[in-house]
Formats: C-alpha cells, sequence, structure tokens
C-alpha cells in the first residue's frame, strides 16, 4: 500500500468537505479518523472556512505535511452525504487507493439536480410572500421572479463573482422587478413581495455552521463564517436599499 497515495485521497475528502460546506470539527474530524484507520501516528489536523492542513508521521516514521486552500466553496447537501458515508467507509474497511479514489470520482461526477433547485426558487418565494401577508397575485410575481433569480444567480455563478457582489446584484434584482410589478398594479403589497423572494438569498446555513463551530469550540472559523454571513446580510440591505430610493419606493 502507498500512504503517499491514501493521504492524498484523505486529502481530497477533506477539501470537498469543506467546499460543500462542512462544519469545521467535522472536517478536522473525520480526516483524523481516515488517518488513525490506517495507523499513522502523531495526527494534528487544523481546518478553516478556506483551508486545512495536516500534520502526521507515516507508519515508518517520515514525517507528512500537507495543506490545501479552498478558493471557491458552495453548499451541496447531497454531496456532503456522500462524503460522510466514504468516511465511515475508510475509518472502518481500510479502503486501498483505487477504491477511495473511484468513490470520490463518482461523488464529484454527480451533478446538482437543476430543474428540482428551479423548483426550489420559485415554490420558496411564492410561499414566503403568502407568509409575509402577500396575496394571491404577489404570490405569482415571487414566483416568476424566483424564477428569474434562479437564472441570474446560475449566471453569476459561473462567471464566478464573490458571493457577496452576487447577493447584492440579486437583492437589487429582486426590488427592481417588485417595484416595477407595484408601478403597473400587478401587485398591492410590494414588501411581502420582495421579503418573500429575499428570504432565498439569506445566509441561514451560514449562521448556523458559525454558531456550531463557536459552541465546538473552533471559534477562528466561526467568527469567520459569521463575519461572512453578517456581510451577505448587509449586501442584501445594501442592494434593496439603493434600487427603492432611486425608484422612489
Amino acid at each position: 500500500m502507498n500512504e503517499v497515495e491514501i493521504l492524498d485521497t484523505i486529502n481530497e475528502i477533506g477539501f470537498l468537505l469543506l467546499k460543500h460546506g462542512a462544519e469545521i470539527y467535522r472536517v478536522e474530524e473525520s480526516i483524523k479518523r481516515m488517518c488513525e484507520a490506517y495507523y499513522f501516528k502523531d495526527i494534528e489536523v487544523f481546518a478553516l472556512p478556506t483551508y486545512f492542513t495536516i500534520s502526521l508521521k507515516l507508519t515508518d516514521g517520515t514525517p507528512y505535511h500537507s495543506s490545501k486552500v479552498i478558493h471557491s466553496s458552495h453548499i451541496h447537501l447531497d454531496h456532503l452525504h456522500e462524503l460522510n458515508q466514504l468516511v465511515r467507509e475508510v475509518s472502518n474497511q481500510q479502503l486501498t487507493y483505487h477504491e477511495i479514489k473511484d468513490s470520490i470520482d463518482s461523488i464529484k461526477n454527480d451533478q446538482l439536480d437543476l430543474p428540482l433547485i428551479l423548483f426550489g426558487y420559485i415554490f420558496s418565494s411564492a410561499m414566503f410572500c403568502v407568509f409575509f401577508g402577500g396575496g394571491i397575485n404577489e404570490m405569482i410575481v415571487a414566483g416568476l421572479i424566483g424564477f428569474v433569480l434562479y437564472y441570474v444567480v446560475l449566471a453569476m455563478e459561473a462567471v464566478a463573482i464573490n458571493s457577496i457582489v452576487r447577493t447584492m446584484i440579486s437583492s437589487m434584482m429582486i426590488a427592481t422587478l417588485a417595484i416595477i410589478s407595484f408601478k403597473f398594479g400587478l401587485i398591492e403589497k410590494m414588501d411581502a413581495t420582495i421579503i418573500g423572494c429575499l428570504m432565498i438569498l439569506t445566509p441561514g446555513i451560514a449562521i448556523t455552521n458559525s454558531l456550531r463551530d463557536m459552541i465546538g469550540g473552533n471559534l477562528v472559523s466561526g467568527t469567520m463564517r459569521l463575519v461572512e454571513a453578517i456581510l451577505i446580510a448587509s449586501s442584501i440591505a445594501i442592494g434593496v436599499g439603493i434600487v427603492m430610493v432611486i425608484g422612489g419606493a
């Protein structure tokens, strides 16, 4: 067994866990458990939302050190579920390099269910609009805005626009379409329409993960994620505020 190849696959699993939004403690624990399964010694793992490093000794005592930087992340719960299952298999069964590599490639090739995500944008926008007091017209308009928002976000992700700018542009687009609909008499409750659509952009998972990291003792990573969530929430407010001031709403 080539131990360096095994460690390369463990590094890749840790990279994917962070990339797809896993909690810091889960990443550190998963990497450590997999390394322990192959009898590596003096294992130390340190992770942040965009970086992690592994330091250990191979079974013959040779020092090993590796670092990974995550330049962009995207929450993908299906991939996290599959990666967690792979971690359990590696930890319990000592899989070979090729078995782990094949599993990683299978996970990476698993594409997002884009029609289901589109439905989520439409349905969530419409239902949140009703929750905040909108009527039938507001619900329909909110659903249409959610439809447009999906393609706007998809286009911005394709050109690698960062999350803060992407959120600001998306919130400006939502407010613009809602104000236009209000001006043309298509809706009566503009606020309910805007707020309902904005709920899709709120950083709920980021806030939850930041609090879990803090509770778990990872104060640095928890603070970083909390600051990111605050910046995203601020960009929502700024984007809507700019449009409402310009539109005189």
